[in-house]
């Protein structure tokens, strides 16, 4: 029986290599770092064997538990045989570490440039997943599920207050998050900002409304134009309703958001000429709740302030950032001279690749 489930999980792990990673890491969240822990033990085996537990626990510098956890599984998988001497590999060992070497080099790799990137940017926490979405669109759905595993791991327990900017990302994230999110949580979501000409399907109010309605949360929409002129805001700030959602917007305690393209949410706000003129001439490259920044972080124009802006992410419990695509990284590097308060980056392997190069 051990022999034909071996071939079974064989079989099973030569067919991860032919998909996409993203898809192994929706499934089994945490398969990644299994993956490569026990991977690692298989190879000291081979080099080592026959090997007793101690000597792989402190080799691989691994608590006995947890390398007599793997070695079970092993074991009964048929990849391993345990003798009086020792550890051994099994035929079907030889062949998983030989099949899944290209696996391996490629998630090593990228856990490597999640390193890097959190060095080079200052970062609390940093994850990358394959792809590029400037190329392929689906890999925001791959950002999404990353943000999702990463909100489960760091929401505090307790009342939140998220704070959520909107446009495709936002929305892309809004769609992969699971109900477990809210387990010991209370949740309440806010767009960050005002709203703007857009699709109504990615404007924060939609986005907030979406990640609430999955998760089973609550939400309170923000019924007020970004770039209305200063006494239509004053006026429209005196709104019972609306007032009420900025007073939440000023105690969020946490932010999702997404850095863009100076001239790409120039656009997307529909913002006068003139204005776009003073970004130009200005050399914006990046634009964050309505701070828009020059290469080397400095802020160069500002919408005028309808919620939350980048000095506010200061005194946040958790901030998170998602972005991806080459061509934002110039944007991504950028701002990130600039927040008082360390982040979070989900991104893709586009824009990483093109900062690391640099």
């Amino acid at each position: 029986m051990g022999h034909e489930l071996s071939h079974d999980v064989i079989e099973s792990w030569f067919c991860l290599m032919d998909l996409e990673w993203k898809w192994v890491n929706a499934v089994v969240p945490k398969m990644t770092q299994k993956l490569l822990r026990r991977y690692s033990l298989l190879l000291m085996i081979r080099q080592m064997q026959p090997v007793g537990r101690r000597s792989l626990a402190e080799t691989l510098e691994l608590t006995e538990r947890t390398v007599r956890t793997d070695l079970d599984s092993l074991l009964d998988n048929g990849l391993i045989s345990m003798q009086a001497k020792g550890v051994w590999l099994t035929d079907d060992g030889q062949k998983a570490v030989k099949n899944l070497q290209p696996l391996v080099e490629n998630l090593a790799g990228i856990r490597k440039k999640e390193s890097l990137l959190k060095a080079r940017l200052g970062l609390r926490g940093c994850q990358i997943v394959p792809g590029d979405c400037d190329d392929r669109p689906d890999v925001k759905t791959s950002m999404g599920k990353a943000t999702d595993e990463l909100l489960r791991q760091q929401l505090p327990a307790g009342e939140s207050i998220v704070a959520v900017m909107g446009g495709t990302t936002m929305a892309a994230v809004a769609g992969t998050l699971s109900e477990t999110l809210a387990d010991n949580r209370q949740l309440t979501f806010v767009p960050a900002r005002g709203g703007m000409g857009e699709s109504p399907a990615i404007q924060a109010n939609t986005v907030c409304a979406r990640m609430a309605e999955v998760t089973d949360s609550h939400y309170q929409a923000l019924y007020l134009p970004e770039l209305s002129s200063e006494s239509t805001s004053s006026s429209l700030r005196r709104e019972p309703m609306i007032a009420k959602t900025l007073n939440m917007i000023d105690h969020a305690n946490v932010a999702i958001h997404c850095v863009a393209d100076a001239m790409a949410m120039a656009k997307r706000r529909q913002m006068p000429d003139e204005d776009t003129a003073v970004l130009e001439q200005r050399h914006a490259v990046g634009e964050a709740f309505g701070d828009f920044f020059d290469q080397d972080g400095q802020i160069v124009y500002r919408v005028p302030k309808l919620g939350l802006s980048i000095a506010d992410l200061d005194r946040m419990d958790l901030v998170v950032a998602v972005a991806g695509g080459h061509s934002k990284a110039a944007a991504v590097e950028a701002y990130f001279q600039i927040p008082p308060a360390e982040s979070f980056l989900v991104t893709d392997e586009g824009l990483a690749d093109t900062i690391l190069k640099k």
